[in-house]
């Protein structure tokens, strides 16, 4: 069976070359993950040598256009849809936002019987429910909660069912949960959503680091991740698919109405961010081409989802490996107490030892974790949590993690929790 080269993996990070980075075990990469050196080349080469305004008929700016549009083709190769369906954002939450207000005639103003629903999960993070709930207050149409089961925190899809109606415009769902780490079953809950005529937008921002989006099976009517999670520049990064693009309120300046790729640009990100999403490209594809020499042909979505395949078998026999220690543990584990069905992303909370002092007692063994809500505030609370500021400690881990670094994680919880 092919493993990840661990080894190699660490080289393409900067950050293992510094004194920080080989000392410290970075177990909070929920909250963004290391930069792979190929897009701090491509950053550092855009602000030196055309970090200017974009597509001039001079040599400077034209360069630096063809940076931008690397970029972009290059984030749409890696999910194998076209460049004209992906929205750039600075954030997913901005894309979020967006999203929600792009949305407003699909919701009906009023509370006629015709206003449009929208459901949110009660899982998600906040980014792809505020939004939501906003436009719903200022349409004056319903929101309606996908409540959790309050003790695993999971969704049950004849929850939703009882929740859809002809009156459902929106679903909006995350493909995996960034504190209880289950991964939903987005084509069950898709056919659902789609049997009332509804459009469902999934948040993949927990997600896309453990596994990277296979856009061609999943069948969601808009995806939203980060790249400043999958090893790039600060972006978030959107695909909205043709049909629903086209029933959505423009959000750009009236004159680029006529280019997709540009319908939901409400604001510019750094342009320098987006030449530098090459880089996420090139690092999936020296992952491949190291692992597997033989099949160097491959289109880059292939190579992304090989490699990614390979990131997650590592990241799971980590995972597994701190499930079983933690289970022996008197905490708290929020969501399943295995591997099957999650990602390598694990929030706990102690009876005894606030979150807050397991994360700086985990400081003096150099290992990287935080506490807190961690935006999932709605989840938290529905699973019985009582200090929301101290939250839970959350350890989530990457493909570049090391065995010895979870080994180090969990003596010091077993230090600090006996």
């Amino acid at each position: 069976m092919q493993h990840l080269d661990l080894d190699f993996v660490r080289q393409q990070f900067p950050m293992f070359q510094t004194e920080l980075g080989q000392k410290i075990g970075f177990l909070d990469n929920a909250g963004g993950s290391y930069v792979a050196g190929a897009v701090i080349d491509r950053l550092t080469d855009f602000y030196t040598n055309y970090k200017v305004q974009p597509y001039g008929a001079n040599p400077i700016s034209n360069r630096a256009g063809e940076a931008m549009e690397l970029g972009r083709r290059t984030m749409a190769e890696l999910l194998n849809v076209s460049a004209d369906l992906i929205t750039l954002g600075a954030s997913s939450t901005q894309c979020f936002n967006t999203l929600s207000i792009a949305c407003t005639p699909l919701v009906a103003k009023g509370r006629s019987a015709a206003a449009g629903e929208v459901i949110v999960s009660e899982q998600d993070h906040e980014s792809n429910i505020g939004g939501w709930e906003r436009l719903c207050q200022q349409q004056g149409a319903t929101l309606k909660i996908w409540p959790v089961d309050p003790e695993s925190g999971e969704l049950a899809l004849e929850d939703l069912e009882k929740l859809l109606s002809n009156k459902t415009a929106i679903v909006a769902v995350t493909h995996s949960s960034n504190i209880i780490g289950t991964i939903n079953p987005i084509n069950e809950i898709a056919a659902l959503v789609h049997g009332v005529n509804a459009k469902l937008v999934v948040d993949g921002v927990s997600y896309a680091p453990h596994a990277w989006p296979n856009l061609d099976v999943l069948d969601a009517d808009a995806y939203v991740f980060s790249t400043y999670k999958t090893y790039g520049t600060h972006l978030g990064v959107m695909v909205v698919r043709e049909d629903f693009l086209q029933e959505l309120a423009p959000q750009c300046h009236f004159f680029n109405m006529p280019y997709p790729n540009k319908r939901l640009d409400s604001a510019g990100p750094d342009h320098a961010a987006i030449a530098a999403l090459a880089g996420i490209g090139d690092y999936f594809a020296a992952l491949h081409d190291h692992h597997f020499a033989g099949k160097k042909g491959l289109p880059l979505h292939r190579k992304a989802r090989a490699v990614a395949a390979l990131m997650n078998q590592h990241e799971n026999e980590l995972c597994a490996y701190l499930l079983e220690n933690l289970n022996d543990l008197p905490v708290r584990i929020f969501g399943r107490k295995t591997i099957e069905q999650r990602e390598a992303n694990i929030a706990l909370s102690s009876p005894k030892i606030s979150s807050k002092a397991l994360a700086d007692g985990l400081a003096e063994y150099d290992i990287a974790a935080k506490n807190g809500h961690f935006y999932a505030y709605r989840l938290l609370q529905a699973m019985g949590v009582a200090d929301m500021n101290d939250g839970v400690l959350r350890i989530s881990l990457s493909h570049y993690n090391s065995l010895e670094e979870v080994e180090r994680c969990v003596a010091g919880l077993r230090a600090m929790l006996g």
